[in-house]
């Protein structure tokens, strides 16, 4: 059995396995072309009369939006000019966000860190644990707060700038 290549306007638009034997032609205003043994062509690929050539590829480029939903999605590095210990890339999902608010909520109230600690280890997205102080933790949550802003400004369309995917606190 023998695998052919219909080939319309110089590209393959189908194939068919045919034994030589059975009564067949192939539709009217193509041509069936033998393909070599092995031959990987199929449908797309172009033909030149005697060349099989794979279709060009191309990705497409991603939206600002999309580029934006990936950024939240990396999350946000952070450089802290007066601790750097707290240098790293902090996650900006909806759950890390959820946490972050609570937190800062709870420091804005007034009512300090969860159990009463004077400081807090919040980890980045490789893990690695970051023990802050109510100050740095506020200023990592308003970076954060930014940041996410300027994302889903892009995302929903009233705005056209992305924002910076590194922020440096105090």
């Amino acid at each position: 059995m023998t695998t052919y290549a219909i080939v319309e306007d110089g590209k393959v638009t189908n194939t068919v396995d045919w034994d030589g034997k059975t009564d067949w032609q192939p539709p009217g205003g193509v041509t069936a072309v033998a393909l070599p043994n092995g031959s990987s062509a199929t449908i797309g690929y172009a033909y030149d009369g005697s060349i099989f050539t794979p279709p060009i590829t191309t990705v497409p480029t991603p939206t600002l939006a999309q580029k934006a939903q990936a950024a939240l999605a990396v999350g946000l590095s952070i450089a802290s000019t007066g601790t750097p210990a707290l240098n790293g890339t902090y996650a900006c999902d909806a759950l890390s966000q959820s946490d972050i608010i609570a937190i800062e909520t709870s420091l804005s109230a007034g009512k300090g860190f969860p159990g009463g600690a004077t400081t807090f280890g919040y980890p980045d997205t490789a893990g690695v644990m970051h023990s802050f102080s109510a100050a740095d933790f506020t200023n990592l949550a308003a970076a954060v707060r930014d940041f996410v802003y300027g994302c889903r400004a892009v995302i929903s369309g009233a705005s056209t700038t992305l924002p910076a995917a590194t922020a440096t606190i105090a």
